[in-house]
């Protein structure tokens, strides 16, 4: 019952409870508005309004974000499709990270898209024993469950077991990213997070956040990383947060530095404008979260992008109310008058 209604009314119960004993704890909560929430919203509000700083009735709580704009803006009846990591380059074309081997079903298949055996798959894989791969379960994951990094020896057990489950998985060469990434957590692939929107025919960029990892391989929040919000240049703010939201770091604790230091992501701008020309493709799917990274030469690679529970707490609790400029869109979608189509 992955995106079934019953998981998302069951969702929408736990987050609210949640978040109304935050309340209970957090007394100034109830003083909080939100326009969108009037009764459970105001705690997001008041979350979100600690840590960016940014006074607003126009933050979305979780449950309306998942349920009322995210569910009403994607298709979920094609999203197995668009979700399943071994087809992403397959819809989008270009720009992703090299597909080594891709399992699908009771297949292997090589970089060309060719039917191998298993021999084969471990004579690519062994060709370089110092070469580190990126072993991913092709759907049903998240938060970097389901990601393996190391050599084909240390992967190796990985590779076996999810054989041996039948699960499909991708394995991708390991990146050697650009240095204004790698800077913060080098043994990371530290990605940045691009929200995208498409709005009345329109692909509009919402939100980007910075996440990196904290002396780990990977650099998801939800799995000990670091998430730090950003300008619409590129330009990190000066502080950053773990996942729950409630860790505050001006400093990174592996590599020690400062992000009040004027720190920039590098080809902003560019990494901007694939996300909304990729977006064109995706076109049953409005909402659309994307992981990017640049490579040491200025490449700029997708390495996935989300539309399915994307997370939302960190854009807002790092750079504000970011679906503000949108409301007026949000509650038409939301509306129980529909417009005619008049031909």
């Amino acid at each position: 019952m992955k995106n079934s209604k019953l998981r998302r009314t069951i969702f929408e119960i736990r987050a609210n409870l949640k978040h109304f004993k935050y309340g209970l704890k957090n007394k100034g909560s109830f003083k909080c508005s939100n326009e969108l929430s009037p009764i459970t919203g105001r705690f997001w509000t008041h979350q979100y309004q600690l840590t960016s700083g940014i006074q607003s009735d126009k933050y979305l709580s979780e449950t309306f974000y998942h349920n009322r704009v995210e569910g009403k803006l994607n298709n979920y009846n094609v999203a197995g499709y668009f979700d399943h990591k071994g087809y992403f380059d397959t819809v989008l074309g270009s720009h992703t990270i090299k597909c080594l081997i891709n399992k699908i079903s009771d297949c292997i298949y090589d970089e060309h898209g060719e039917v191998i055996t298993i021999q084969q798959m471990v004579d690519i894989l062994t060709a370089d024993e110092k070469l580190e791969f990126v072993v991913k379960v092709s759907s049903g994951t998240g938060g970097g469950v389901g990601v393996t990094i190391g050599t084909f020896s240390e992967v190796k057990s990985t590779i076996e077991s999810l054989l041996d489950d039948k699960i499909d998985f991708i394995i991708q060469p390991l990146i050697y990213q650009h240095h204004e990434l790698s800077k913060f957590n080098p043994t990371s692939i530290n990605t940045l997070r691009v929200m995208t929107m498409r709005c009345h025919g329109e692909i509009h960029f919402i939100s980007s956040i910075l996440r990196m990892g904290n002396g780990g391989r990977v650099d998801n929040a939800s799995s000990g990383g670091i998430s730090i919000g950003m300008d619409h240049t590129g330009k990190l703010n000066k502080r950053g947060f773990n996942y729950a939201l409630d860790k505050v770091f001006y400093n990174h604790p592996f590599s020690n530095i400062d992000f009040s230091d004027d720190h920039h992501v590098p080809f902003f701008a560019d990494i901007i404008e694939l996300a909304k020309e990729k977006h064109k493709k995706l076109k049953s799917q409005d909402l659309v979260s994307w992981d990017l990274t640049v490579d040491q030469n200025g490449v700029i690679s997708i390495i996935e992008y989300n539309i399915l529970w994307a997370d939302i707490s960190f854009h807002q609790g790092n750079n504000g109310p970011v679906f503000a400029p949108f409301f007026d869109f949000i509650k038409e979608i939301n509306s129980k008058t529909k417009p005619k189509n008049i031909l």
